[in-house]
């Protein structure tokens, strides 16, 4: 009885996460100034919601483990197994929390740079070798000189790195992903229309 509850709390559980993680516009198409930069921050919320659904499969495990500790018995190997899924659960939730109030993009005339809990990534503008456009989780990757960035559509500001990825990286690297391009150059004129409401 309690699996079939465990399972059916977990698949509640992404029921609503799915419900409230679904893609959305972002608060504001502008984002903060600061020294020169433009800081692209992420929905509140967000990764706390992803932070408390990874507790429910570490939670599930938990359970089903320790059902199984009273039926039958669970081996050393078994519980080494248990503690590791446990600790992968505890390390995914401690991410998405701290993430919660350390992810954000910083943009420059020069580069852009994300930083989350995992460190910092920078990317010259000049070094952005290939930008695609993922319209499923709508959000941006700038790769080059190795590295990976993910920008993502729902970001407070996304229309500040539009018009800073038209003007600064290489026509050629826009150009070879027109769908990326054409992404790019909606949210820049929308970004523009937004501006133009606000005089």
């Amino acid at each position: 009885m309690q699996l079939i509850l465990g399972f059916g709390f977990l698949g509640l559980l992404l029921i609503l996460g799915s419900f409230l993680l679904r893609p959305t516009a972002p608060a504001q198409l502008r984002g903060q100034r600061s020294g020169g930069q433009v800081v692209l921050s992420p929905p509140r919320g967000r990764n706390a919601i992803l932070g408390a659904m990874a507790l429910g499969p570490t939670a599930l495990v938990v359970a089903i483990a320790f059902t199984s500790a009273r039926k039958e018995g669970v081996s050393a190997v078994g519980w080494v197994l248990v503690a590791a899924m446990v600790a992968l659960g505890l390390v995914v939730t401690a991410y998405f929390l701290l993430a919660e109030f350390r992810l954000r993009v910083r943009l420059d005339d020069t580069a852009v740079e994300r930083i989350d809990p995992s460190g910092r990534r920078r990317l010259a503008w000049g070094e952005v070798a290939k930008v695609n456009y993922n319209g499923v989780n709508r959000w941006f990757v700038l790769s080059g000189a190795g590295t990976r960035l993910w920008v993502s559509e729902s970001m407070a500001g996304i229309g500040d790195f539009a018009e800073m990825a038209l003007a600064r990286v290489r026509p050629d690297v826009l150009h070879a992903e027109p769908v990326t391009f054409d992404a790019l150059r909606e949210i820049a004129e929308e970004a523009k229309r937004e501006d133009a409401a606000r005089r």
